[in-house]
């Protein structure tokens, strides 16, 4: 049986991801010294096993994963942007990015009113046609009508 939290959440991020043309997009929920995802899509373009092999290995990540652009996100309470070209090929968001077909991820983390943050959304992207900037804004904007966090 599906949980509808999460089955909406994973509408919400389908609905991001074609809106900015990413090749996958993830929510994860801050808990205590772990991210637990909620939901992760991608596009029917990337391999089956590739899209299984990440949902699996981010299902619970925990916060010394310093190699992964959402455990960046969520320690510095920032934006992170994690680039292929400035990273190594075996580090957690490169591999990834690179099995993705991606050049670039934005990890943005979801504050609550009190300022704490909450949750994570994250994309991967193919290109840079749009700015960092425009994509954290993008994520904020629509994160803000299903995450009620931001």
């Amino acid at each position: 049986m599906t949980n509808p939290i999460e089955e909406g959440a994973r509408q919400h991020l389908a609905e991001l991801r074609l809106e900015l043309g990413a090749r996958a997009a993830g929510y994860w929920w801050h808990a205590g010294d772990w991210l637990e995802q909620v939901a992760f899509v991608a596009s029917p373009a990337l391999a089956a096993d590739v899209v299984a092999s990440f949902a699996e290995a981010t299902r619970s990540v925990a916060l010394s994963q310093t190699d992964l652009g959402i455990v960046r996100a969520a320690l510095s309470e920032q934006p992170t942007v994690s680039r292929i070209a400035e990273i190594p090929e075996n580090d957690g968001s490169g591999y990834w990015l690179r099995a993705f077909g991606a050049v670039r991820s934005v990890a943005v983390p979801l504050h609550d009113p009190k300022g704490k943050v909450r949750a994570i959304v994250s994309v991967a992207l193919a290109d840079d046609s749009l700015g960092d900037d425009d994509v954290t804004a993008r994520i904020v904007a629509a994160a803000r009508w299903w995450a009620h966090l931001v």
